[in-house]
């Protein structure tokens, strides 16, 4: 989860390389683009985290552009939507959102559940009682030998049923692999067609789907996306 305290950001956007007109030459007020609030800012980013992270450095050293200030409530409400896009993309990459290649262990949920069942009721009878210990003593761990009964409990209530095997791939770092599969040379530099496609869709969904009304009309769907 994001981390709402209030922060303090003096845009002196006038770096080199980029046009007059351009919106990263433009100064800025610390407000939310969407309200105007000046309360509770978070950094958001347009074109998520989980995607811009595995991204050619000549894309994702150029996140200023699509890093803009949202209230706390304006980011949660977005938040839902671009949730709704993510989901999208998933079932179109056939990717899960929690990344593919888990392995999954049954075992320790059917353990985990015995244990909590008793370590929070007391008052199971004693047959039932007799049958979770006999699961919860299924699992070996000579790591454990020394615990107390009730450390072990407590262990076995933190158990995974799932753990990220040798082939995982998370999700964002999949979607990125198939769209950089086409890419060519624009004026002697590599470019990614499709990944252009990516982050302009992002931006137009922020647009469609919170509607900012103080954010600048210098920031565009067809900004600059490479720093080259």
């Amino acid at each position: 989860m994001p981390d709402f305290r209030a922060i303090q950001l003096n845009f002196k956007a006038r770096g080199d390389g980029h046009d007059q007109n351009d919106y990263m030459v433009e100064d800025r007020i610390n407000a939310c683009v969407s309200c105007a609030s000046a309360l509770g800012l978070t950094l958001h980013h347009v074109v998520p985290e989980m995607y811009r992270r595995w991204m050619p450095l000549a894309i994702k050293s150029k996140s200023s552009r699509d890093l803009l200030l949202l209230c706390k409530n304006c980011h949660d409400r977005y938040e839902r939507d671009a949730t709704a896009l993510k989901k999208q993309i998933a079932k179109t990459y056939a990717i899960p959102l929690e990344g593919k290649g888990w392995v999954q262990v049954p075992e320790n949920r059917v353990i985990r559940k015995a244990a909590s069942a008793l370590l929070r009721h007391s008052n199971i009878p004693q047959k039932r009682r007799d049958d979770l210990t006999e699961t919860v003593k299924t699992l070996r761990k000579p790591e454990w030998a020394d615990l107390e009964w009730q450390q072990v409990l407590e262990k076995c209530c933190e158990l995974k049923d799932q753990f990220q095997g040798p082939d995982f791939v998370e999700h964002g770092e999949f979607v990125v692999e198939q769209l950089m599969k086409t890419q060519d040379v624009r004026d002697g530099k590599d470019v990614w067609p499709d990944l252009e496609t990516f982050v302009k869709q992002w931006r137009q969904h922020f647009l469609d789907h919170l509607e900012p009304k103080h954010l600048s009309e210098r920031w565009t769907v067809d900004g600059e996306i490479y720093t080259h």
